[in-house]
């Protein structure tokens, strides 16, 4: 894990692109009972916070969970500037959600924005020259479990990142005002 988090940290320090995703299965986070990977969260979060990664993209749990570390709070609600970490499940294979007084994430200093169990989801990420749409849509439930109330086809989740070219970065909920890139003193547009 400590040679892999190395390799990506040279991977992100040196990126040339503007967006930034990581994808693997264990996740940094663990949103289901009796999970917790942290040897991933020692070796990898640190270089996703240092490097600020726009999404990571995570499974293994077979819940759906996202959030963000504690530190990358705003004044504003609904609206963040670091890495964003989901962890989501697409098939019928189900855990049980931890409970929230034992949430992985509070003990480690971020925060579960959005938390599902025993429901299937995809996602869907659109990325233009300044947006990074994502939404998460109800696939399946494939038991009677489930711990939303939205049916299938219905988004569970959904976030904007907006990125300006000087790196100035804004995770905002449906709802929330993106500022205006710095010096224009126009806002770009914010979700659908």
């Amino acid at each position: 894990m400590e040679l892999q988090g190395r390799w990506l940290d040279h991977v992100l320090e040196n990126n040339p692109n503007k967006w930034a995703a990581a994808v693997f299965h264990q996740p940094v986070f663990a949103a289901a009972a009796g999970r917790d990977e942290k040897p991933v969260r020692d070796a990898w979060l640190p270089v996703f916070q240092r490097n600020d990664i726009d999404l990571v993209l995570m499974g293994h749990d077979h819940v759906y969970a996202r959030g963000y570390v504690d530190s990358d709070a705003t004044g504003t609600p609904g609206m963040t500037t670091g890495p964003v970490y989901t962890v989501a499940v697409s098939g019928p294979k189900y855990y049980e959600l931890a409970p929230e007084n034992e949430s992985v994430w509070k003990r480690n200093g971020a925060t579960e924005v959005v938390r599902a169990g025993h429901t299937s989801t995809f996602q869907g990420i659109k990325v233009t020259k300044n947006q990074l749409r994502y939404e998460a849509v109800v696939a399946a439930k494939w038991d009677d479990r489930s711990t939303t109330d939205k049916e299938v086809g219905e988004v569970l989740d959904a976030f904007t990142i907006t990125k300006y070219d000087d790196g100035t970065k804004y995770v905002t909920e449906d709802g929330v005002a993106v500022p205006p890139r710095p010096g224009s003193g126009t806002e770009p547009r914010n979700g659908p």
